[in-house]
């Protein structure tokens, strides 16, 4: 059944050879977490923080980021000059001296990143067209081989999508590590005593270098990362690859930041003509969409009317043959052939070679949805083989059934189960009505045996394509009803 594909950014008027009717929009959203578990991946497959394990803060460009050049107490020749502990500044750290020695004693004893860890991943959705993510790093430092400390700063990034007529694009707005906010716990330290002071200088001076030494290190390779993301989500062709004209054919239109969610609308190109499309008025306003479901990695919604359009496009007459076998199938042949001969003396052949049934369905089934039930009605004819009117002769019957949807091996399909089916005839001559129960019992027996299993296969043959999307599989896919939508849910 229902499809979660989404495609090229192209609109109907510039799709490439896109055959057919377009039914749509469908809608398929990906939770905010989900985006936060693929960035994480990510950022965590490329090690965007193995650059800055064993880095010398305050060496020189030899020796690692020198961040401390960009403040303005730094010099270079005092970095150069000295590489080890100066004693005479550890002298004057604790004498309690001015603050400019204890600038310099930063600058010679080495303050050195010893692991990272991260980045975390949060996002926030600030508008329908505006991302926030924060990147939450952590860094493990060591200072004069006496003090181990754990630093934690973030990295913001302002993503912004942009609808350039019939696509859209990714921009980012910055990507900046916000003085202030600086989280730094003491893991460890020596013997040695050192004073508060010493302690406070460290927390002043990595707020002003780690915003420099974050943006200059993981910002570049960041922002190539999530752009290549999100790049790929929004501009992937999804599977059926189109090889036909006969193939159904998706293409993502629009996407939009919502309260939980990425919302994508995607466009269905079906290879239907204007004779099989129900007509509808070209304006019309859909239902508003129901809350994405809790605890889901993505969904595909669709609105009833669209899918029950596709079951049109896709519907072919059906005729099955019935020779008569059992007790229901030769009850039902007496009683169509005794009306027949009735309605028309001598109209019918009663030769043993056309002893036989015929159930025709030319007409597509409608999907209905009962709160949490969907069901299926189908409606028929059943004639007797060799009638030479096949209307006079012709029982109209409608069957009502459960309808179940299931997913697997990349196919969605709808299923329609005899549990609880209910058989309505449409009118017939009185002659006929006395025996109206017996005939509607006999009919239901046979459309169980004969037409819901080849109804079934047809249903199976046109099952409709997964969507195919990084870091998500709808081969396990729930489905879920609302009032006026069938969505086809991903667990986490």
């Amino acid at each position: 059944m229902l499809l979660l594909l989404c495609a090229l950014l192209f609109c109907w008027g510039m799709l490439p050879q896109a055959r057919g009717m377009t039914h749509g929009p469908l809608f398929l959203r990906i939770n905010k977490t989900q985006l936060e578990t693929d960035i994480s991946d990510l950022l965590l497959e490329y090690q965007v923080l193995k650059g800055v394990i064993r880095m010398t803060v305050t060496g020189s460009p030899s020796e690692g980021v020198s961040v401390l050049d960009r403040l303005p107490f730094v010099r270079k020749e005092l970095v150069k000059k000295k590489s080890g502990l100066d004693l005479s500044l550890v002298g004057d750290l604790l004498s309690g001296k001015t603050i400019p020695e204890l600038k310099k004693l930063l600058e010679t004893a080495g303050l050195v990143i010893e692991d990272a860890k991260g980045p975390e991943v949060t996002l926030e959705i600030l508008s329908d067209s505006l991302l926030q993510i924060t990147l939450r790093c952590k860094l493990y430092l060591s200072l004069l081989e006496s003090l181990w400390l754990e630093a934690i700063k973030n990295i913001r990034i302002g993503v912004r999508l942009e609808q350039i007529g019939n696509k859209t694009r990714v921009a980012f707005e910055d990507c900046h590590t916000p003085p202030g906010s600086l989280s730094i716990e003491i893991l460890k330290r020596s013997d040695t005593l050192l004073p508060n002071q010493l302690l406070e200088l460290v927390a002043d001076t990595l707020d002003g270098s780690l915003p420099f030494f974050l943006q200059k290190i993981v910002c570049p390779v960041t922002t190539n990362l999530i752009n290549f993301l999100l790049e790929d989500m929004l501009h992937i062709i999804l599977p059926p690859v189109i090889s036909d004209p006969n193939d159904f054919q998706y293409y993502l239109t629009t996407t939009e930041f919502t309260e939980g969610a990425i919302l994508m609308r995607v466009e269905l190109v079906t290879p239907c003509g204007p004779h099989q499309r129900p007509p509808r008025s070209e304006h019309v306003v859909l239902p508003p969409l129901p809350g994405l479901s809790q605890n889901s990695m993505a969904d595909f919604a669709f609105w009833l009317e669209i899918y029950n359009d596709i079951l049109a496009c896709l519907y072919t007459s059906q005729e099955i043959f019935i020779e008569p076998q059992d007790s229901s199938e030769v009850g039902l042949w007496q009683l169509l052939s005794l009306r027949s001969s009735q309605s028309q003396p001598g109209a019918y052949n009663l030769t043993r070679g056309s002893l036989g049934l015929i159930i025709s369905a030319p007409q597509p089934p409608t999907v209905h949805l009962d709160g949490c039930r969907t069901t299926v009605t189908q409606q028929g004819l059943l004639t007797l083989q060799g009638t030479n009117n096949a209307s006079s002769g012709a029982v109209a019957w409608q069957l009502l059934c459960k309808g179940v949807f299931s997913s697997g091996s990349q196919k969605q399909q709808l299923q329609v189960t005899p549990h609880g089916a209910v058989v309505t005839l449409g009118s017939y001559p009185t002659i006929m009505e006395k025996q109206g129960e017996y005939l509607k019992a006999l009919l239901l027996a046979v459309l169980k045996r004969w037409f819901l299993p080849h109804h079934n296969k047809w249903l199976r043959e046109h099952s409709l394509p997964l969507a195919n999307i990084k870091g998500i599989s709808f081969s396990h896919a729930q489905m879920d009803f609302s009032e006026d939508y069938i969505l086809l849910t991903v667990p986490e």
